[in-house]
């Protein structure tokens, strides 16, 4: 008999006659798939980071941030902003240098100027309109070509904080 009518017969049979069946031996559980690697999601300080996983409450998530600078010349490399849906201010953001840059400066000043909300976030009509924040500027030594680096600690208004691991590319 052909495997396949067979297993057509098998199947009326325990459909036709559940009291016939008996359950299959337990066997081991079946495995799980690895979850697949995300990619990192685009960094825009602007864009608040997901809260740190729920193992650890007091984690602070740290995001990568990465920036290309041209050499001998000061760049606005990130804009922070803790705002409300309407787009108003919750209040400032306070932003703390954790190691600063080997090879250059980094500075912050109180600006408006206009967000990067991605096109899904849930504040990205703010995009289109200045809001108050603090721009970050980094400045590379004289002479300097290569990769710097430093970390913030950025606390929003609303207390939640994120840690950032900057590296700026000089060429």
């Amino acid at each position: 008999m052909r495997p396949a009518l067979r297993l057509a017969l098998a199947a009326l049979l325990v459909t036709a006659c559940p009291a016939l069946s008996a359950p299959a031996p337990a066997g081991p559980p079946p495995s799980l798939p690895a979850p697949p690697l995300a990619p990192p999601a685009p960094n825009s300080p602007a864009n608040p980071p997901a809260s740190p996983p729920a193992s650890d409450p007091q984690a602070i998530p740290t995001f990568p941030m990465h920036r290309v600078v041209p050499r001998g010349e000061v760049r606005a490399i990130g804009f922070f902003t803790s705002l409300y849906p309407d787009c108003s201010a919750i209040g400032p953001v306070v932003i703390r240098t954790l190691s600063p840059p080997q090879h250059g400066r980094v500075s912050f000043t109180a600006v408006d100027s206009f967000p990067r909300y991605g096109p899904s976030a849930p504040l990205a009509a703010c995009n289109a309109r200045k809001v108050p924040g603090t721009r970050m500027t980094y400045e590379p030594e004289e002479g300097f070509e290569g990769l710097d680096g430093f970390r913030l600690l950025v606390i929003n208004a609303d207390g939640t904080a994120a840690e950032y691991d900057a590296k700026v590319s000089v060429r």
